[in-house]
């Protein structure tokens, strides 16, 4: 299973179609698991609530300049591919899709 974060600005149309592809079957091995809001009280907050996805708030504005933001999100996309690549599937991993 992947885990997904979206990352969301505003009213969260995006997230919305993700959910409803998810929950259509047609993203059978990922998990929506994390959303990042820009700011704090957007409607993509409350979709992903309403769908039981956490969601947290990465506030702009915490940061001096943009490519901070983008590094404090890298660092964290970063550790998450470490994990990844750190904790390989099990044998048994349905959603192991490179065994033949």
């Amino acid at each position: 299973m992947l885990n997904v974060a979206v990352l969301v600005s505003g009213g969260g149309t995006n997230l919305q179609a993700i959910l409803d592809a998810k929950a259509a079957g047609a993203l059978p091995h990922a998990k929506i698991a994390l959303v990042l809001a820009s700011k704090p009280g957007v409607y993509a907050l409350e979709r992903a609530s309403k769908a039981g996805v956490p969601g947290i708030v990465v506030a702009r504005k915490s940061y001096a300049a943009p490519d901070e933001l983008i590094g404090a999100l890298l660092a964290g996309a970063l550790c998450i591919a470490i994990y990844l690549f750190t904790h390989p599937a099990r044998e048994d991993d349905p959603a192991d899709e490179t065994k033949p």
